[in-house]
Order: C-alpha cells, then sequence, then structure tokens
C-alpha cells in the first residue's frame, strides 16, 4: 500500500481537517500520541478530529510488538474507522504496525526527523525479550508533515535524522557486497532512490541548521521511506550500521537517538574495512553530528560487544560484518580512533 496522500510543508498541522475530507475519513478516529507530544500539539489536532468523527484515545508508553498488537486489536473489536498518530518514532512505528495488521486507515503527522521511519513500510518493534525487530508494514495512507513543526523540536532529532540519511552511503555498499556474494538482489529502483536520498542532502552548501535544511532532511527522509516499498525491506537503507545500533540499543545502558547511532555504525565500519569516509565525517562535523562514542555515552567493551553481536540482531542481511575481522583487539583499536573524532 503506497502513501496517496502526502503534503510536506509549512502549517500542515493545521490541516488535518482537509486530510480527514479528501479521504472521505468520517466515524471513530483513534488519536494516538505521547504525552509530552500531545501536550503541545494535541488540543489542536483533537479539535479538528471533533469536527470529522468521533475522537477516541490512546498515549503510547511502549513500542512493542505486543502494545501494538493490542492497539490493532482494538481498532477491530470497536470499529476505528482511522488511527492518527502524532509524534516520534515509537508513535508512528506502533500506528503504522497497528494499523497495518487492523487494516485501518492511518494518517501519520511526524513531530521529529530523526529517522527515516516517516512514511517508510517498516515498523522497529521490540519483542518481549527487549530486541528490536524490523517487520514488514504498510506506508501510510496520509502523512502531514509539517517542517515548522519539526524545525521547532530538539536540535538533536534533526542531527539524528541527518544521520540516519548518511548512514544510506554504508547500506548502499552492503547491499552491493551482498549482490557480489549471491547473498541477495539489488533493486535498481530501490537503490537508486535511496542514492538520491543521499544526494540530496550531501549537496547542499548550509553550513548551520535552519528551515531549508529541515525542508530537504524530511524529502530525503521520505525518499529513504519510498526506497523500502520498492525493496519490500528496509534492505536500501539498513546495513551493518543498523544492525550495530539494534545492538547497542539491545546491550548498551546508554540509550542514544538511532540516527546518531548509525552515524557512528557507519564511520566505524567505514574505518574497518579502509573504505574512504572523509567526506561524510566533513559533513556530519558540520552539523555538530557526534560520532565520539565516549561523547556518546559508549564504553570500548559495550561498544566491541555489539560490532561483535550485531550480525545478530537482523538475522539473513548480508553485510561487510559478516567478512571482517571482529576481534576485540582490532575493534578496540577502532574505538580508540574514534576518541579522537570530536
Amino acid at each position: 500500500m503506497k502513501t496517496n496522500y502526502l503534503k510536506i510543508g509549512c502549517g500542515l498541522i493545521n490541516s488535518v481537517e482537509e486530510a480527514l475530507c479528501a479521504n472521505n475519513i468520517s466515524g471513530k478516529i483513534l488519536y494516538v500520541s505521547g504525552c509530552v507530544v500531545d501536550k503541545i500539539y494535541g488540543a489542536k489536532i483533537k479539535n479538528q478530529i471533533k469536527q470529522y468523527g468521533e475522537l477516541k484515545e490512546e498515549y503510547v508508553n511502549y513500542n512493542t510488538i505486543e502494545y501494538a498488537m493490542k492497539i490493532a486489536e482494538r481498532c477491530i473489536a470497536t470499529d476505528i474507522d482511522c488511527i492518527i498518530g502524532l509524534g516520534g518514532g515509537k508513535v508512528l512505528d506502533v500506528c503504522k504496525y497497528a494499523a497495518y495488521v487492523s487494516k485501518t486507515k492511518y494518517l501519520a503527522i511526524p513531530t521529529t526527523a530523526a529517522n527515516d521511519g516517516l512514511v517508510s513500510p517498516i515498523a522497529v518493534l521490540k519483542r518481549n525479550d527487549g530486541l528490536p525487530r524490523s517487520l514488514g508494514a504498510a506506508m501510510p495512507d496520509m502523512a502531514l508533515i509539517d517542517i515548522e513543526v519539526i524545525a521547532e523540536g530538539p536540535v538533536q532529532n534533526i542531527k539524528a535524522g541527518i544521520g540516519d540519511t548518511i548512514s544510506n552511503y554504508m547500506a548502499l555498499k552492503d547491499w552491493n557486497l551482498a549482490e557480489k556474494r549471491g547473498k541477495d538482489h539489488i533493486n535498481t529502483y530501490a537503490y537508486l532512490m535511496s542514492k538520491n536520498s543521499l544526494d540530496a542532502l550531501m549537496n547542499v552548501s548550509f553550513n548551520q541548521i535552519n528551515l531549508e535544511l529541515v525542508e530537504i532532511l524530511i524529502n530525503s527522509l521520505v525518499l529513504s521511506g519510498i526506497a523500502m516499498e520498492f525493496a519490500g525491506s528496509s534492505r536500501p537503507v539498513s546495513g551493518a550500521e543498523h544492525c550495530f545500533s539494534h545492538a547497542l540499543d539491545y546491550f548498551c545502558p546508554k540509550k542514544n537517538l538511532h540516527g546518531l547511532q548509525v552515524a557512528l555504525g557507519t564511520i566505524a565500519i567505514l574505518k574497518m574495512i579502509d573504505e574512504p569516509y572523509d567526506e561524510l565525517l566533513k559533513y556530519l562535523h558540520n552539523f555538530n553530528v557526534v560520532v565520539n562514542p565516549s561523547i556518546l555515552g559508549i564504553d570500548k567493551s559495550v561498544f566491541v560487544a555489539c560490532m561483535q553481536n550485531a550480525s545478530s540482531m537482523r538475522k539473513g542481511r548480508y553485510t561487510y560484518l559478516d567478512e571482517i575481522n571482529l576481534s576485540s583487539e582490532i575493534l578496540g583499536k577502532v574505538y580508540d580512533d574514534l576518541l579522537l573524532e570530536l
């Protein structure tokens, strides 16, 4: 299912009524958000919902498969006509999967650009044991992406979005390797879409985060989501660096934004395979995206363990981590080198 109603621009948080009307949505509408975001934007969204349907509410505390299934069950059992998800990745992924399972119409309203899941057909949720799973879902039926809302959010979220887009570079390298080894097949449309997403961001001439950069970043993240739709998986934008990030989510006591972790993973793995990374690193430094593991609260033992366990986070995804030496000695040296990256 492809997104058939996508709007990117300023002031779109006030266009919920227009989106519902254009898509003939009425009846019971389930508003899903987190408590913090709800306090800022919730009243504005809920007042618009009330003009077109019967408002129901759900506040997300967990991003687990079990919780998403409970929302799906609620949609089926109470005849929900549409889910409206307002928030960041946790809320959007829960809504995306619940809508997919329950076959309910879904309007996504992202409030951050910290990852490439804005309109992707992939939901990253946790199992009961805490391990993350990337689950096939569907792109939202409708999406309103308000540039001003995202620009007004924490700057760290924007930096994470930059990091996530930059990580496409490593993901595409891994995909090329997998095809060369006969472990995967490249979908050319998806590959080009992911590369265009990366190039669009890399080619900007800004040296600080501003509204124009945020708009380009959003467009890049949307292109990454579309690349996943073409591929039927997250393969075009997720390689060794994402496996490493998932391992950090599971093993590392310090929790960082996903986009910052994949940026670190990208630079680290390029170092390990002796591939040029200076251009990417310079770009990340330009926007103060940190790839120093110590600053991110990741100590050497955790870094080493996460690299060594990364492949097990996404079984069946062939990457450079399946071929290179992952000895504690080599990984420890890479960690030490990364400490020099401010």
